[in-house]
């Protein structure tokens, strides 16, 4: 059997970053995926947002702020302890739950003329005449598929993220998040270092200009750890490729980092 050009009894080492997979539990479920495999070099499974953290931050520890389909808040320590905001009963929310705020206050009459355009693309995205017609459409969306639903909202997250100079609706939702998703960063930042901590951003929402730019301004002005963001040394797939190295006693050397960028076309 061979996956990419190469031979499954030549791997020396897996590792995979897995949605949904959980950090601070057995998670038993995924070895059904391994049954009848002919693959038996070392491997590790470990959530999706670990290989994002690994490649980012090249392995070093720190902080890792995911924000697209889904979303989680994850820092890794010197020994090598994966934690997440939620530890702390905290949870910012995604691309859906930025499309949840604004939708809400639309819902509500919480707009101003100026929010117009964006109250019209909204109404565009679900095909609703009037924001009466959009709470008819939002109610039948209940007996639907749930992460097809997820995606529905999801999707019309980047049409927020670009009206946010014009619309002070979408604004002040972009903030907000930004805002609930700094909290998160600080409550774990102690936990890597008192006095210098290195965040990474991952996902198409965090990694957005509009949400970028805000929170890197609450994370950077007058923080103590000292925060920093960090840009990406190597996508979730590289970060995989690390941890497959280092798991079979490969260092990690500025030079290993720079095969990698290559090899991912980094």
């Amino acid at each position: 059997m061979t996956v990419g050009a190469l031979a499954v009894e030549d791997a020396v080492a897996l590792t995979a970053g897995v949605a949904g997979y959980e950090i601070d539990a057995a998670n038993d479920w995924i070895d059904t995926f391994f049954e009848g495999s002919t693959l038996t070099c070392p491997r590790q499974v470990v959530n999706d947002a670990v290989v994002a953290h690994r490649g980012a931050l090249a392995g070093a520890p720190g902080v890792i702020v995911v924000a697209g389909t889904g979303s989680m808040i994850a820092a890794i320590t010197d020994d090598g302890t994966v934690l997440e905001s939620g530890r702390f009963q905290h949870y910012a929310g995604g691309a859906r739950h930025l499309v949840f705020d604004v939708m809400h206050r639309i819902l509500i009459g919480d707009h101003i003329d100026a929010d117009a355009k964006l109250i019209k693309t909204v109404l565009t995205w679900w095909g609703a005449r009037d924001v009466g017609d959009l709470h008819r459409i939002v109610l039948g969306l209940d007996g639907q598929d749930y992460n097809d639903v997820k995606r529905q909202y999801g999707g019309l997250a980047p049409a927020i993220t670009a009206a946010v100079d014009d619309s002070p609706l979408a604004d002040a939702a972009v903030t907000r998040l930004a805002e609930k998703t700094a909290v998160g960063v600080r409550l774990l930042a102690p936990l890597i270092s008192r006095s210098a901590v290195p965040v990474a951003l991952a996902g198409a929402l965090a990694t957005s200009a509009e949400f970028a730019d805000r929170i890197t301004r609450l994370l950077t002005a007058n923080s103590e750890p000292n925060i920093t963001i960090a840009n990406a040394a190597l996508d979730p797939l590289g970060g995989a490729a690390l941890m497959a190295l280092e798991s079979i006693g490969v260092a990690v050397t500025p030079e290993l980092v720079r095969q990698l960028q290559v090899s991912t076309g980094r």
